[in-house]
């Protein structure tokens, strides 16, 4: 008698992004609980990718990632998977020894045109004081979600889709240390924190926190009200405990003493403390309770400061797909040179044998030298285009290298691979980074292409059609990667200053933007120091920065460049706040010093690699001391 089949032992269950609400543009922490109910086993977990990037290109390949599961034990697994996968409906399956196992569909509730907050707590209701603000200068109605402090992504670009973090120190104080590390880096970025009160929160955010602790105690509401001008109801007293404002920081609302809101920056962005607790009956209660968060969320806001842009809008960072627009042509001659040689051939072939035969009173032998021309000039020209083929893979990147400070920066970029034989290729990203595998559309021979996923990241492409464009598009934040430290503040003609090279790079064509005025400083070696001259300042004027900077360093609009060019133009990357208080650092760096550049991922084939060039468009934010002229007067 048979015996009945046995059950599955491996079950999959799936949370998508922060409390099921995810973005399309961003990339998704998905919390994976696999539950082994049979023997130890090494899985393997795939989420198949297919999906269209704008008019010309697609995702196409499988992503994979390992795991272990003991016997008759319960694993938590944490994966990024695109949001255009999860609107998709894709599928997460667990492969044991080649068969597949178990699966489970990715699901969720997409963001419409909302700004998510999320709340660290183990309590719902905590998200509620920031129920009917908004945020940013759109005035975003926000979606407070709260979610468990252990359920926060420990990657700082799995919070990309999050508008803003809101946490007590006791919430921040149960992150750990790979948590806080990313919420820190998240911060830098441009992110917004909202520390609400005050306490102990760990070594890794008591330094950064503007408030210090203070004993309990009530204060009157008029500062908070003041704060978002309502002079009419201000809130009832509010229950504090703060202690004095700490070095660096801003004062928001209440006094140097007495804080009640008070902000840091940290990076581009910026932590916000107040030095109460938002759930009291009295502040819910009061007329201007949601004006007052949606101040500080506004006041807050990074805005286009942010390093970390939508890394999977066709219409932002994905337009560096355009890369395979500046693969190396074939180096053929130009279309007058082919036309005269056309020309030559028609006039040997016809009156020209005719009359040397004719005169030679060799007629009949036209049978023969004209076949013979013509076979002659046709193996010339095939041998000709032969000689000028490239002989092994043509691979060009661009990328984006945005400086926060502190040796962070978030760096992203595609790299193009074509070849023209069918080949295999394997395309490596050292730095703990996301890779996307992708393709021309219409593309013959696509082949397969497998990313997998772990300390570093490799993907590999599987027969790859002859001119076939195969992509891998990098991004993720970046460790070591030095900054540029400047000098900078106002004079008569302008701006003055130096600025050091404290990047790993050779900076070409270095230039200050600010106020309207581009300054070129040139080429900066590492630990190279340069000086601005306001008299070489250049008028930005109509085309604005991205003009000025690609007249300057036509890398950006030429040849290679081309991408760079055009997504500066859409996402507007050379138009930051330069101006103020604030300039724009901008330069390119290519591979010519053999250093790998972040963001573009290693390329390893085993036939030769005829063509590799790389472009990197490094940009930073540097802060410009505003000193009075003669007189007193600003030059602003």
């Amino acid at each position: 008698m048979l015996a009945a089949a046995a059950e599955p032992s491996v079950t999959l269950s799936t949370e998508v992004g922060f409390d099921g609400y995810y973005s399309r543009s961003d990339w998704i922490p998905v919390h994976l609980t696999i539950t082994n109910q049979g023997p130890a086993a090494q899985a393997q977990l795939r989420v198949a990718l297919h999906f269209p990037v704008g008019t010309q290109r697609m995702v196409d390949g499988t992503l994979r990632w390992t795991a272990s599961l003991p016997a008759h034990s319960q694993v938590d697994k944490w994966l990024a998977v695109p949001g255009q996968a999860v609107a998709d409906g894709a599928v997460v399956e667990c492969f044991v020894g080649g068969e597949m196992v178990a699966a489970a569909r990715l699901s969720g509730t997409e963001l419409g045109k909302v700004a998510l907050v999320t709340v660290l707590s183990t309590q719902p209701q905590s998200a509620q004081f920031l129920t009917g603000s908004t945020y940013g200068p759109g005035g975003s109605p926000v979606l407070p979600v709260a979610i468990h402090p252990e359920s926060l992504p420990d990657d700082s670009n799995l919070l990309g889709e999050v508008a803003a973090v809101a946490a007590s120190p006791h919430a921040l104080a149960r992150l750990s240390p790979h948590q806080a590390a990313a919420l820190t880096d998240w911060v830098k970025l441009g992110g917004l924190l909202l520390v609400t009160g005050t306490g102990h929160a760990g070594s890794a955010w008591d330094s950064v926190l503007p408030i210090a602790p203070g004993p309990d105690q009530s204060v009157g509401g008029q500062p908070l009200a003041a704060f978002v001008g309502d002079s009419v109801t201000p809130p009832p007293a509010v229950q504090v405990t703060a202690g004095p404002l700490r070095e660096g920081a801003v004062l928001w609302a209440g006094t140097a003493g007495q804080p009640l809101l008070a902000a840091t920056s940290l990076g581009r962005g910026k932590v916000v403390q107040s030095a109460f607790t938002p759930s009291q009956p009295g502040l819910l209660a009061w007329a201007s309770n949601t004006a007052l968060w949606t101040h500080v969320l506004k006041q807050g806001d990074a805005g286009a400061a942010r390093a970390l842009p939508e890394l999977l809008d066709p219409g932002q960072a994905l337009m560096l797909a355009a890369a395979s627009d500046a693969l190396s042509p074939l180096r053929i001659p130009s279309l007058s040179f082919w036309a005269g040689v056309l020309g030559v051939y028609a006039l040997a072939l016809g009156p020209g044998v005719f009359w040397l035969l004719r005169r030679w009173r060799r007629e009949p032998w036209a049978w023969a030298a004209l076949p013979t021309l013509s076979l002659v000039t046709t193996v010339s020209i095939y041998a000709f285009g032969a000689s000028q083929r490239p002989g092994g893979l043509l691979t060009e990147g661009v990328g984006v290298l945005d400086l926060v400070g502190g040796g962070e920066a978030e760096a992203y970029g595609i790299r193009a691979l074509m070849s023209p034989f069918v080949t295999n290729a394997t395309v490596t990203q050292r730095e703990p980074v996301w890779l996307l595998p992708m393709a021309e559309e219409n593309v013959r021979q696509l082949g397969e292409a497998w990313v997998d996923v772990g300390t570093q990241t490799t993907a590999s492409f599987l027969d790859i059609g002859r001119w076939g464009v195969r992509y891998t598009y990098s991004a993720g934040l970046v460790h070591n990667q030095g900054e540029v430290l400047t000098d900078l503040s106002t004079v008569a003609g302008g701006l003055a200053g130096t600025v050091s090279n404290q990047t790993p790079y050779t900076l070409h064509k270095l230039a200050v933007c600010w106020n309207g005025k581009l300054y070129p400083v040139g080429d900066v070696p590492p630990g190279g120091m340069a000086t601005l001259n306001p008299g070489n300042a250049q008028v930005a004027g109509a085309g604005g920065y991205l003009s000025a900077y690609a007249a300057y360093n036509r890398d950006v609009s030429r040849g290679i460049g081309r991408p760079l060019g055009s997504y500066a133009s859409a996402a507007g990357l050379l138009s930051l706040a330069a101006d103020g208080d604030q300039a724009l650092l901008v330069a390119t760096a290519d591979n010519t010093t053999g250093s790998p550049l972040p963001g573009l991922a290693e390329v390893n084939v085993q036939q030769a690699i005829d063509s590799n060039q790389t472009l990197l468009l490094v940009r930073q934010l540097a802060p410009v001391a505003i000193l009075p002229l003669a007189g007193g007067v600003s030059p602003l």
